[in-house]
């Protein structure tokens, strides 16, 4: 599929896109069951899978999403597979999380929800914050989620590893929302010129996501010392998130043929920790290329239902066509 559009089904997730566009090629039957939830059926004489949003099938039983979905639950398991992971706690409470204030003060620490998807509700601090910033950040990460995670920064880029069956298959490294300033234009003139990229739409639908331009966007500049009207020197990159989701803006860039082959073992070991069959590795490495040591990389987390797009057109490299692996690992 040398595009990333699929005629007829232009309205439903890219990822949904390209399970069906490979059906197709295949000659196989397609039921599209529910539009709205990308719910459907593919089939091959009395051969038949139901398939929701691309990577939800049965191959994964609902404990296994559970656990996937549980941060705390998850690293636990990772932890127990000899697989370094960030140390930290998990929270019931704001008044727990407010006790440990001390414990975080000194180092960089990320909060996020136990349970969450595409980056909802992370946040960053520095060594040394406030008190107050503190307990700011602990009582908006409650409200997405009846507990929280408080944990250790890793420095490093962050890379999604692709698991399926037993196999890792395309790793990508994604970047957070970002442009590159020529000196000339203002960020919100980069951000616009940026977000012209065809790729780049919204609802996930098409491969990239569009920068937005949030409170989110302008705090994380002004932390920088810039605003929209601001016109950096030639050659600067502006991030204008810290998370590295696609979902938020940020760049995908294939790095399946870059990282050292014990990381693809570790992926698969963490995917096996909790039975998953199909699943996001998102670890966090300063020397991805290298041979991985004892403080060197960290999993970050596990993610059940994993996009299919950032592997088949990454904003840079190559299409790693993962979405014929699914219906491989699916038997048809």
């Amino acid at each position: 599929m040398d595009s990333f559009v699929y005629p007829g089904y232009e309205d439903l997730e890219i990822s949904t896109q390209i399970i069906l566009n490979e059906a197709k090629a295949r000659n196989l039957e397609i039921e599209i069951l529910d539009r709205s939830e990308n719910f459907i059926r593919i089939k091959k004489g009395n051969h038949s899978e139901f398939i929701k949003e691309a990577s939800k099938t049965r191959l994964d039983n609902y404990m296994t999403f559970l656990v996937m979905e549980n941060k705390t639950v998850s690293k636990i398991c990772l932890q127990e597979a000899g697989l370094k992971v960030p140390i930290g706690s998990s929270y019931e409470t704001v008044t727990a999380a407010l006790s440990d204030f001390n414990k975080y003060n000194n180092i960089k620490k990320v909060m996020k929800p136990s349970t969450t998807n595409f980056g909802l509700g992370i946040s960053i601090l520095e060594p040394k914050e406030s008190y107050e910033i503190y307990k700011n950040k602990v009582e908006s990460t409650f409200q997405f989620a009846k507990s929280i995670l408080i944990e250790e920064f890793l420095p490093g880029p962050e890379y999604r590893f692709l698991v399926l069956g037993d196999k890792t298959v395309a790793v990508c490294n994604r970047v957070p929302a970002n442009v590159l300033s020529d000196g000339k234009h203002t960020i919100s003139d980069l951000v616009d010129t940026k977000n012209k990229d065809p790729r780049r739409g919204l609802g996930h639908t098409t491969p990239l996501e569009k920068i937005q331009k949030s409170q989110v966007e302008e705090d994380v500049l002004a932390q920088q010392g810039y605003n929209w009207n601001s016109i950096p020197d030639a050659g600067i990159i502006v991030y204008l998130r810290r998370n590295s989701n696609i979902s938020t803006g940020g760049d995908s860039l294939d790095y399946t043929d870059k990282v050292h082959p014990d990381y693809l073992n570790i992926a698969a070991r963490a995917a096996a920790s909790v039975g998953a069959k199909i699943c996001g590795v998102d670890i966090i490495s300063e020397r991805i290329e290298e041979a991985p040591k004892p403080g060197h990389y960290g999993i970050l987390e596990i993610n059940f239902n994993p996009v299919l797009y950032i592997h088949d057109f990454p904003y840079e490299g190559v299409n790693r066509k993962v979405g014929s692996k699914v219906l491989d690992l699916l038997g048809f």
